[in-house]
């Protein structure tokens, strides 16, 4: 299989590209996304093109040279001595270069840098455009920025699209719904039942019922049905229950005297109303369930509580 990191990236035109495709390339080798291009173009810039720390923590140098057909022994020596005036002093000097891999080159390198360690000199290293490559590869998402067209552009799928408007609609129906309160207040009985309960079954017929919701997928078209059903069953049943509104509470509460119901019709109304808000707490649970195994991209938390700041 073809990797990234297989593949052969063409070498670019422009020096000030390679210049970010350098300091991109290192800070990938060395973890640190903090190096810094040095000075602008036709300022004095003492060897170094790109600078900050590598992955030990030395403040090293890094110098550009955009040079396909190669890097002469004569280039190195005039770079190290530009960069031996460098400031803050630098530990290493790297060559970044688009030339190919020069074994007589590496091979200067070797014997230079014995030399400067015994007069205590820094370094210099040459980077090749075949290391530079190695690590741009190690990051799609950098490497996409210097060769988007290696990655294709693929248009979604019919399924994809519905999928995608069926979440889009779902969310605008999931931000007027506090679930977590919801529940809470439809685990007691008839006795109480909180305005919340009233309110967002307002709300979400009018999204139901607006000519641009529509939804795509029937399992759940079935589970909003199921439990909306059941919402509009309970909020029937309260429509006729004898009920006095406690303002401080936000609440409505059913009348009765002494805790009893005053009649054999209320009190049968009582028992469905609790029966009606059980019923309810089934099927929300359900559409919960369906929504966590089957809407990955819905964090039902965070829709309860932006309904919550609504209310």
């Amino acid at each position: 299989m073809v990797t990234y990191n297989s593949m052969r990236l063409a070498p670019p035109k422009s020096w000030d590209e390679f210049e970010d495709m350098c300091k991109s390339s290192f800070q990938l080798r060395w973890s640190n996304p903090n190096l810094n291009r040095h000075g602008r173009p036709g300022q004095k810039q003492d060897g170094v093109d790109v600078y900050g720390d590598d992955s030990f923590g030395h403040f090293v140098g890094i110098q550009c040279k955009n040079t396909v057909s190669g890097i002469s022994k004569a280039t190195i020596d005039d770079e190290l001595l530009k960069a031996e005036e460098f400031n803050p002093k630098i530990t290493a000097l790297y060559i970044a270069t688009t030339a190919a891999r020069d074994v007589s080159i590496q091979s200067y390198v070797r014997t230079l840098n014995a030399n400067r360690q015994l007069n205590g000199l820094f370094p210099v290293n040459v980077a090749f455009w075949d290391d530079i490559s190695f690590d741009l590869t190690k990051d799609p998402d950098v490497l996409r920025i210097y060769y988007p067209q290696m990655f294709e552009q693929l248009q979604p799928t019919r399924e994809e699209l519905l999928r995608k408007r069926d979440i889009s609609n779902l969310s605008t129906l999931l931000n007027v719904i506090d679930f977590t309160s919801t529940i809470d207040h439809l685990r007691g009985d008839a006795k109480y039942i909180h305005s919340l309960i009233i309110d967002e079954y307002n709300n979400i017929q009018d999204i139901l019922n607006s000519a641009v919701f529509q939804l795509s997928d029937t399992n759940l078209k079935g589970v909003i049905n199921e439990f909306t059903t059941a919402w509009g069953d309970l909020i029937s049943l309260f429509a006729i229950a004898p009920y006095d509104y406690l303002t401080l509470q936000n609440t409505f509460s059913f009348i009765t005297p002494g805790d009893f119901c005053r009649n054999q019709k209320e009190y049968d109304l009582y028992e469905k109303i609790t029966d009606s808000m059980s019923n309810l707490e089934v099927k929300i649970s359900n559409f919960c369930d369906f929504i966590n195994n089957h809407y990955h991209e819905i964090n039902l938390i965070e829709t309860s509580a932006k309904a919550r700041n609504y209310y």
